[in-house]
């Protein structure tokens, strides 16, 4: 990173960053040209390890791209803010790679979406239901690396 003051690659931050977030840009290989698209996702970190979680339609593109290849990478930000008076932008973001899997066991697929429907707040019911469970895909990021900066104001 060219500007080492505005690294910031604490666990801390990470989960701020991880927290605040909306949503979260993943980036697969498609071959000559990487696929990216947003996505909802929870985020947990346990003995040392972080893991993301992503819940998506039981079949599709995303799913045949990481069948064909796990290593995912991934960026989040937050609190973008443009100062025009300054001519820059305010910002908290983190870049990461990783490996992802397609959830199987249905245990940690009703986690997971319990998981997701709690940082979303949403409107659902939890605990996951069977039929919830067996009708979508999860996916799991086993984080590998990550890497944060922060724009602060002034």
């Amino acid at each position: 990173m060219r500007l080492k003051k505005r690294e910031c690659n604490e666990e801390e931050f990470f989960d701020e960053v991880f927290s605040a977030a909306d949503d979260l840009a993943l980036a697969m290989n498609a071959g000559d040209f990487p696929y990216v698209i947003p996505v909802n996702f929870a985020q947990e970190r346990a003995n040392g390890a972080r893991r993301i979680y992503i819940h998506c339609a039981p079949e599709g593109r995303k799913l045949d791209l990481l069948r064909a290849d796990g290593r995912v990478a991934f960026m989040l930000h937050a609190g973008v803010e443009i100062d025009r008076e300054h001519a820059t932008t305010i910002y908290t973001c983190l870049c990461g790679t990783g490996r992802a899997v397609i959830v199987e066991n249905a245990e940690e697929k009703g986690h997971a979406l319990d998981a997701i429907a709690a940082r979303y707040q949403a409107r659902c019911h939890v605990p996951a239901r069977p039929g919830d469970i067996a009708r979508v895909a999860i996916l799991r990021i086993d984080v590998e690396s990550l890497s944060g900066k922060r724009r602060p104001r002034g």
